[in-house]
Protein backbone atom coordinates (compact mmCIF):
# COMPACT_ATOMS: atom_id res chain seq x y z
CA UNK A 1 0.00 0.00 0.00
CA UNK A 2 1.39 3.42 -0.98
CA UNK A 3 2.44 5.70 1.82
CA UNK A 4 0.04 8.59 2.37
CA UNK A 5 1.45 12.11 1.95
CA UNK A 6 2.38 13.85 5.22
CA UNK A 7 0.75 17.28 5.61
CA UNK A 8 1.64 19.83 8.30
CA UNK A 9 -1.06 22.43 9.10
CA UNK A 10 0.47 25.59 10.59
CA UNK A 11 -2.43 27.65 11.94
CA UNK A 12 -2.81 29.37 15.32
CA UNK A 13 -6.62 29.70 15.24
CA UNK A 14 -8.40 26.60 16.47
CA UNK A 15 -11.41 26.85 14.12
CA UNK A 16 -9.52 26.97 10.78
CA UNK A 17 -7.00 24.41 12.04
CA UNK A 18 -9.72 21.89 12.92
CA UNK A 19 -11.55 22.58 9.66
CA UNK A 20 -8.45 21.83 7.63
CA UNK A 21 -7.74 18.73 9.69
CA UNK A 22 -11.29 17.45 9.13
CA UNK A 23 -11.11 18.11 5.35
CA UNK A 24 -7.68 16.57 4.84
CA UNK A 25 -7.48 13.65 7.29
CA UNK A 26 -9.39 11.16 5.08
CA UNK A 27 -6.70 11.52 2.40
CA UNK A 28 -3.47 12.53 4.16
CA UNK A 29 -1.59 11.96 7.41
CA UNK A 30 -2.00 15.21 9.32
CA UNK A 31 0.31 17.03 11.75
CA UNK A 32 -0.52 20.40 13.29
CA UNK A 33 1.33 23.34 14.80
CA UNK A 34 -0.01 26.60 16.23
CA UNK A 35 3.37 28.38 16.34
CA UNK A 36 6.05 28.99 13.75
CA UNK A 37 8.82 27.60 15.97
CA UNK A 38 6.83 24.44 16.62
CA UNK A 39 6.31 24.00 12.87
CA UNK A 40 10.05 24.26 12.22
CA UNK A 41 10.75 21.72 14.96
CA UNK A 42 8.23 19.27 13.48
CA UNK A 43 9.87 19.62 10.08
CA UNK A 44 13.16 18.56 11.64
CA UNK A 45 11.53 15.53 13.25
CA UNK A 46 9.12 14.23 10.60
CA UNK A 47 9.27 13.61 6.82
CA UNK A 48 6.71 16.26 5.86
CA UNK A 49 5.65 16.53 2.22
CA UNK A 50 3.33 19.56 2.23
CA UNK A 51 2.86 22.49 4.63
CA UNK A 52 -0.22 24.70 4.77
CA UNK A 53 0.96 27.95 6.32
CA UNK A 54 -0.96 30.85 7.86
CA UNK A 55 0.93 34.14 7.53
CA UNK A 56 -0.11 35.60 10.89
CA UNK A 57 1.28 33.57 13.77
CA UNK A 58 1.77 34.63 17.41
CA UNK A 59 5.54 34.17 17.49
CA UNK A 60 6.93 34.51 13.95
CA UNK A 61 5.74 36.13 10.76
CA UNK A 62 4.53 33.51 8.31
CA UNK A 63 6.84 34.71 5.54
CA UNK A 64 9.83 34.29 7.84
CA UNK A 65 8.70 30.73 8.58
CA UNK A 66 8.26 30.17 4.85
CA UNK A 67 11.80 31.35 4.09
CA UNK A 68 13.17 29.06 6.82
CA UNK A 69 11.28 26.09 5.39
CA UNK A 70 12.65 26.70 1.90
CA UNK A 71 16.16 27.22 3.25
CA UNK A 72 16.23 24.09 5.41
CA UNK A 73 13.76 21.83 3.57
CA UNK A 74 13.84 22.97 -0.04
CA UNK A 75 11.77 20.07 -1.41
CA UNK A 76 8.86 20.52 0.99
CA UNK A 77 5.87 22.06 -0.80
CA UNK A 78 4.29 25.07 0.92
CA UNK A 79 0.73 26.34 0.43
CA UNK A 80 -0.08 29.74 1.90
CA UNK A 81 -3.57 29.93 3.44
CA UNK A 82 -4.26 33.35 4.95
CA UNK A 83 -7.05 35.77 5.77
CA UNK A 84 -4.80 38.78 5.23
CA UNK A 85 -4.00 38.59 1.56
CA UNK A 86 -1.95 41.34 -0.02
CA UNK A 87 -0.94 41.38 -3.66
CA UNK A 88 2.76 41.97 -2.92
CA UNK A 89 2.83 39.21 -0.30
CA UNK A 90 1.25 36.78 -2.72
CA UNK A 91 3.80 37.66 -5.40
CA UNK A 92 6.67 37.31 -2.93
CA UNK A 93 5.41 33.92 -1.76
CA UNK A 94 4.99 32.59 -5.28
CA UNK A 95 8.38 33.96 -6.29
CA UNK A 96 10.00 32.17 -3.35
CA UNK A 97 8.42 28.88 -4.36
CA UNK A 98 4.99 28.66 -2.77
CA UNK A 99 2.92 25.96 -4.42
CA UNK A 100 -0.36 27.88 -4.03
CA UNK A 101 -1.73 31.00 -2.32
CA UNK A 102 -5.28 30.65 -0.92
CA UNK A 103 -7.42 33.13 0.96
CA UNK A 104 -9.70 32.52 3.95
CA UNK A 105 -12.47 31.59 4.10
CA UNK A 106 -11.14 28.79 1.96
CA UNK A 107 -13.10 26.56 -0.38
CA UNK A 108 -12.82 22.84 0.37
CA UNK A 109 -12.34 21.91 -3.28
CA UNK A 110 -9.61 24.51 -3.75
CA UNK A 111 -7.71 23.27 -0.70
CA UNK A 112 -7.89 19.61 -1.73
CA UNK A 113 -6.88 20.45 -5.28
CA UNK A 114 -3.91 22.55 -4.15
CA UNK A 115 -2.66 19.89 -1.73
CA UNK A 116 -3.08 17.08 -4.24
CA UNK A 117 -1.01 19.03 -6.78
CA UNK A 118 1.66 19.83 -4.21
CA UNK A 119 1.83 16.26 -2.89
CA UNK A 120 2.10 14.93 -6.44
CA UNK A 121 4.96 17.30 -7.21
CA UNK A 122 6.77 16.32 -4.01
CA UNK A 123 6.36 12.63 -4.81
CA UNK A 124 7.78 13.10 -8.31
CA UNK A 125 10.78 15.04 -7.04
CA UNK A 126 11.39 12.34 -4.43
CA UNK A 127 11.33 9.71 -7.19
CA UNK A 128 13.86 11.68 -9.19
CA UNK A 129 16.14 12.14 -6.17
CA UNK A 130 15.94 8.46 -5.29
CA UNK A 131 16.83 7.48 -8.83
CA UNK A 132 19.78 9.85 -9.11
CA UNK A 133 21.11 8.87 -5.69
CA UNK A 134 20.77 5.18 -6.55
CA UNK A 135 22.74 5.73 -9.73
CA UNK A 136 25.25 7.85 -7.81
CA UNK A 137 25.81 5.13 -5.26
CA UNK A 138 26.43 2.51 -7.94
CA UNK A 139 28.95 4.55 -9.90
CA UNK A 140 30.89 5.76 -6.92
CA UNK A 141 29.40 9.19 -6.27
CA UNK A 142 28.49 10.44 -2.83
CA UNK A 143 24.82 9.93 -2.12
CA UNK A 144 23.92 13.55 -2.55
CA UNK A 145 21.54 14.86 -5.20
CA UNK A 146 23.77 17.73 -6.25
CA UNK A 147 26.63 15.32 -6.98
CA UNK A 148 24.45 13.17 -9.19
CA UNK A 149 23.15 16.17 -11.08
CA UNK A 150 26.64 17.55 -11.57
CA UNK A 151 27.77 14.38 -13.26
CA UNK A 152 24.67 13.75 -15.35
CA UNK A 153 23.97 17.17 -16.79
CA UNK A 154 25.43 18.23 -20.11
CA UNK A 155 24.10 21.74 -19.71
CA UNK A 156 22.75 23.89 -16.92
CA UNK A 157 19.13 23.41 -17.96
CA UNK A 158 19.08 19.60 -17.81
CA UNK A 159 17.86 19.29 -14.24
CA UNK A 160 14.95 21.64 -14.96
CA UNK A 161 14.08 19.50 -17.97
CA UNK A 162 14.20 16.34 -15.88
CA UNK A 163 12.04 17.91 -13.19
CA UNK A 164 9.59 18.94 -15.90
CA UNK A 165 9.48 15.34 -17.06
CA UNK A 166 8.26 14.20 -13.64
CA UNK A 167 6.01 17.20 -12.90
CA UNK A 168 4.12 17.87 -16.11
CA UNK A 169 1.32 15.55 -17.14
CA UNK A 170 -1.13 17.66 -19.18
CA UNK A 171 -2.08 16.17 -22.53
CA UNK A 172 -0.93 19.19 -24.55
CA UNK A 173 2.68 18.80 -23.37
CA UNK A 174 2.91 15.01 -23.68
CA UNK A 175 5.19 15.20 -26.70
CA UNK A 176 7.58 17.58 -24.93
CA UNK A 177 7.57 15.26 -21.92
CA UNK A 178 8.60 12.37 -24.13
CA UNK A 179 11.45 14.37 -25.64
CA UNK A 180 12.71 15.37 -22.18
CA UNK A 181 12.36 11.78 -20.99
CA UNK A 182 14.44 10.47 -23.86
CA UNK A 183 17.04 13.25 -23.49
CA UNK A 184 17.45 12.49 -19.79
CA UNK A 185 17.92 8.76 -20.41
CA UNK A 186 20.39 9.36 -23.25
CA UNK A 187 22.42 11.78 -21.14
CA UNK A 188 22.36 9.44 -18.15
CA UNK A 189 23.61 6.42 -20.10
CA UNK A 190 26.25 8.42 -21.97
CA UNK A 191 27.57 9.79 -18.67
CA UNK A 192 27.70 6.33 -17.11
CA UNK A 193 29.40 4.73 -20.12
CA UNK A 194 32.09 7.40 -20.19
CA UNK A 195 33.31 5.90 -16.91
CA UNK A 196 33.82 2.55 -18.67
CA UNK A 197 36.13 2.71 -21.71
CA UNK A 198 35.04 -0.79 -22.73
CA UNK A 199 31.36 0.14 -22.97
CA UNK A 200 31.65 3.75 -24.13
CA UNK A 201 29.10 4.36 -26.88
CA UNK A 202 27.69 0.81 -26.76
CA UNK A 203 24.14 1.88 -25.92
CA UNK A 204 24.21 4.56 -28.61
CA UNK A 205 25.23 1.97 -31.19
CA UNK A 206 22.61 -0.54 -30.04
CA UNK A 207 20.11 2.31 -30.23
CA UNK A 208 21.20 3.01 -33.83
CA UNK A 209 21.03 -0.61 -34.99
CA UNK A 210 17.66 -1.04 -33.26
CA UNK A 211 16.41 2.02 -35.12
CA UNK A 212 17.49 0.51 -38.46
CA UNK A 213 15.62 -2.71 -37.65
CA UNK A 214 12.52 -0.82 -36.53
CA UNK A 215 12.36 1.04 -39.83
CA UNK A 216 12.50 -2.22 -41.78
CA UNK A 217 9.86 -3.92 -39.60
CA UNK A 218 7.53 -0.91 -39.81
CA UNK A 219 6.89 -0.58 -36.11
CA UNK A 220 4.36 1.98 -34.86
CA UNK A 221 5.65 5.29 -33.56
CA UNK A 222 4.94 4.23 -29.98
CA UNK A 223 6.78 0.93 -30.50
CA UNK A 224 9.76 2.82 -31.95
CA UNK A 225 9.80 5.21 -28.99
CA UNK A 226 9.71 2.37 -26.47
CA UNK A 227 12.32 0.41 -28.42
CA UNK A 228 14.79 3.30 -28.55
CA UNK A 229 14.41 4.15 -24.87
CA UNK A 230 14.86 0.49 -24.00
CA UNK A 231 17.87 0.21 -26.31
CA UNK A 232 19.63 2.92 -24.30
CA UNK A 233 18.69 1.29 -21.00
CA UNK A 234 19.10 -2.40 -21.84
CA UNK A 235 22.38 -2.87 -19.94
CA UNK A 236 21.80 -0.42 -17.08
CA UNK A 237 21.57 -3.38 -14.68
CA UNK A 238 25.33 -3.91 -15.11
CA UNK A 239 25.74 -1.00 -12.69
CA UNK A 240 24.66 -3.45 -10.00
CA UNK A 241 27.37 -5.98 -10.94
CA UNK A 242 30.92 -5.86 -9.62
CA UNK A 243 32.71 -3.68 -12.18
CA UNK A 244 35.81 -5.88 -12.01
CA UNK A 245 33.66 -8.65 -13.46
CA UNK A 246 31.91 -6.44 -16.02
CA UNK A 247 35.22 -5.04 -17.32
CA UNK A 248 37.17 -8.29 -17.17
CA UNK A 249 39.35 -9.20 -20.15
CA UNK A 250 38.93 -12.76 -21.34
CA UNK A 251 36.30 -15.37 -20.65
CA UNK A 252 34.11 -15.34 -17.56
CA UNK A 253 34.22 -18.13 -15.01
CA UNK A 254 30.94 -19.93 -14.34
CA UNK A 255 30.42 -17.88 -11.18
CA UNK A 256 31.18 -14.63 -12.98
CA UNK A 257 28.76 -15.51 -15.76
CA UNK A 258 26.01 -16.14 -13.20
CA UNK A 259 26.69 -12.69 -11.76
CA UNK A 260 26.53 -11.10 -15.22
CA UNK A 261 23.22 -12.81 -15.94
CA UNK A 262 21.62 -10.97 -13.03
CA UNK A 263 21.95 -7.62 -14.80
CA UNK A 264 18.65 -8.01 -16.66
CA UNK A 265 16.67 -8.33 -13.43
CA UNK A 266 18.75 -5.71 -11.62
CA UNK A 267 17.99 -3.30 -14.45
CA UNK A 268 14.24 -3.62 -13.85
CA UNK A 269 14.63 -2.65 -10.19
CA UNK A 270 17.01 0.17 -10.99
CA UNK A 271 14.71 1.99 -13.41
CA UNK A 272 11.58 1.53 -11.28
CA UNK A 273 11.44 5.24 -10.25
CA UNK A 274 11.18 6.28 -13.92
CA UNK A 275 7.71 4.70 -14.29
CA UNK A 276 8.58 3.25 -17.69
CA UNK A 277 6.05 1.35 -19.79
CA UNK A 278 5.68 -2.45 -19.36
CA UNK A 279 7.07 -2.89 -22.90
CA UNK A 280 10.33 -1.13 -22.01
CA UNK A 281 10.66 -3.12 -18.80
CA UNK A 282 10.07 -6.36 -20.73
CA UNK A 283 12.80 -5.36 -23.20
CA UNK A 284 15.29 -4.78 -20.38
CA UNK A 285 14.40 -8.10 -18.76
CA UNK A 286 14.33 -10.32 -21.85
CA UNK A 287 16.99 -9.04 -24.28
CA UNK A 288 19.17 -12.09 -23.51
CA UNK A 289 16.53 -14.75 -24.15
CA UNK A 290 17.22 -17.21 -27.01
CA UNK A 291 14.73 -17.77 -29.80
CA UNK A 292 14.83 -21.55 -29.13
CA UNK A 293 14.84 -21.01 -25.35
CA UNK A 294 17.83 -21.60 -23.05
CA UNK A 295 18.50 -17.87 -22.65
CA UNK A 296 18.09 -15.83 -19.47
CA UNK A 297 16.60 -14.86 -17.10
CA UNK A 298 13.39 -16.83 -17.83
CA UNK A 299 14.28 -19.24 -20.65
CA UNK A 300 11.26 -18.23 -22.76
CA UNK A 301 11.33 -18.78 -26.52
CA UNK A 302 9.97 -17.72 -29.90
CA UNK A 303 7.07 -15.28 -29.99
CA UNK A 304 6.84 -15.43 -26.18
CA UNK A 305 9.92 -13.18 -26.13
CA UNK A 306 8.66 -9.60 -26.54
CA UNK A 307 9.37 -8.26 -30.03
CA UNK A 308 11.30 -5.23 -28.76
CA UNK A 309 13.56 -7.53 -26.74
CA UNK A 310 14.17 -9.69 -29.82
CA UNK A 311 15.21 -6.59 -31.76
CA UNK A 312 17.65 -5.39 -29.10
CA UNK A 313 19.08 -8.92 -28.80
CA UNK A 314 20.14 -8.75 -32.46
CA UNK A 315 21.37 -5.16 -32.27
CA UNK A 316 23.31 -5.90 -29.07
CA UNK A 317 25.01 -8.98 -30.53
CA UNK A 318 25.80 -7.21 -33.78
CA UNK A 319 27.55 -4.38 -31.94
CA UNK A 320 29.58 -6.89 -29.92
CA UNK A 321 30.74 -8.49 -33.17
CA UNK A 322 31.80 -5.33 -35.02
CA UNK A 323 33.22 -3.26 -32.16
CA UNK A 324 36.78 -3.41 -30.87
CA UNK A 325 36.34 -4.41 -27.22
CA UNK A 326 39.50 -5.53 -25.38
CA UNK A 327 38.29 -9.12 -24.96
CA UNK A 328 40.95 -11.69 -25.69
CA UNK A 329 38.78 -14.52 -26.99
CA UNK A 330 37.37 -13.05 -30.18
CA UNK A 331 38.28 -10.84 -33.12
CA UNK A 332 36.39 -7.86 -34.51
CA UNK A 333 34.27 -8.83 -37.52
CA UNK A 334 33.51 -6.81 -40.63
CA UNK A 335 29.88 -5.87 -41.29
CA UNK A 336 29.59 -8.70 -43.80
CA UNK A 337 31.18 -11.24 -41.45
CA UNK A 338 28.86 -10.14 -38.64
CA UNK A 339 25.87 -10.43 -40.95
CA UNK A 340 26.93 -13.98 -41.81
CA UNK A 341 27.25 -14.84 -38.12
CA UNK A 342 23.78 -13.45 -37.41
CA UNK A 343 22.39 -15.53 -40.26
CA UNK A 344 24.09 -18.62 -38.80
CA UNK A 345 22.37 -17.97 -35.44
CA UNK A 346 19.01 -17.09 -37.02
CA UNK A 347 16.23 -19.29 -35.64
CA UNK A 348 18.49 -20.46 -32.84
CA UNK A 349 19.56 -17.46 -30.79
CA UNK A 350 17.77 -14.79 -32.80
CA UNK A 351 14.36 -14.15 -34.37
CA UNK A 352 14.78 -14.84 -38.14
CA UNK A 353 12.68 -11.87 -39.24
CA UNK A 354 14.68 -9.49 -37.05
CA UNK A 355 17.96 -10.87 -38.41
CA UNK A 356 16.67 -10.51 -41.97
CA UNK A 357 15.66 -6.90 -41.29
CA UNK A 358 19.17 -5.95 -40.17
CA UNK A 359 20.96 -7.95 -42.88
CA UNK A 360 18.77 -6.45 -45.62
CA UNK A 361 19.58 -2.98 -44.31
CA UNK A 362 23.31 -3.73 -44.15
CA UNK A 363 23.27 -4.93 -47.74
CA UNK A 364 21.44 -1.84 -48.97
CA UNK A 365 23.21 0.78 -46.84
CA UNK A 366 26.60 -0.80 -46.13
CA UNK A 367 28.77 2.32 -46.43
CA UNK A 368 26.45 4.60 -44.47
CA UNK A 369 26.19 2.09 -41.62
CA UNK A 370 29.97 1.63 -41.62
CA UNK A 371 30.50 5.39 -41.32
CA UNK A 372 27.84 5.84 -38.66
CA UNK A 373 29.22 2.93 -36.62
CA UNK A 374 32.71 4.43 -36.77
CA UNK A 375 31.42 7.80 -35.59
CA UNK A 376 29.53 6.24 -32.69
CA UNK A 377 32.61 4.23 -31.71
CA UNK A 378 34.45 7.53 -31.17
CA UNK A 379 31.91 8.94 -28.70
Amino acid sequence: MAKRPQVLIVEDQLGPRKSLEMILSPFFDIHTADLGKKALELLQEKPIDVVTLDLRLPDLHGMDVFRQIKRLHADVEVIIITGYGEFKTALDALHLGASSYLLKPFNTGDVLSAINRAAGKKRQIDQLKAFLMKIGGMIGLKKELSQGIKMLEEDSSLFDKVKALFERTDQEIEEERRVNHFEFIRTLIDAIEKKDPYANGHSSRVHYYSYLISQRLRLTELEKEELLIGAYLHDIGKLGIDQQIVQKKGRYTEEEMEAIKRHAEIGINLVAPLNLSPNILALIRHHHEYYIGQGYPDGISGEDIPLLARIVAVADAFDAMVTDYPYEYRKVLSLDEAAAELKHCSGIQFDPKVVSALIDTIEEEHDRILLKSALLADL
